[in-house]
């Protein structure tokens, strides 16, 4: 998923979320209020999205299909890496002829 436009993303006001804490819709907009867990066991709100309702779906998926994007980009990576430990171990230690034999 690409996304920015570069100098503006710089300028964007950046919020650590934990949970959704509610989700509210009035006159053709959703409300998602998000927050972040407190040490009591409780939720703090930090931020509230507005969505209109017709773009929920497409905002929805849009979420879905980053997260999938990068979920498949570290998997991918990390079969690169085993693969190539595997090898770099494979050449550092020789078959021994007790083992080839087997």
């Amino acid at each position: 998923m690409q996304g920015g436009n570069g100098m503006a993303d710089e300028n964007l006001d950046e919020h650590f979320v934990e949970l959704v804490s509610s989700v509210s819709h009035a006159n053709g907009v959703f409300r998602i209020t998000l927050a972040q867990q407190v040490e009591s066991g409780t939720s703090r709100p930090i931020t509230r999205l507005l969505i209109p309702a017709n773009q929920l779906q497409a905002v929805l998926r849009g979420v879905a299909d980053g997260a999938n994007e990068i979920r498949e980009k570290l998997k991918s990576q990390a079969a690169d890496t085993a693969g190539k430990d595997a090898a770099a171990s494979a050449k550092k230690k020789p078959a021994s002829k007790a083992a080839a034999k087997k």
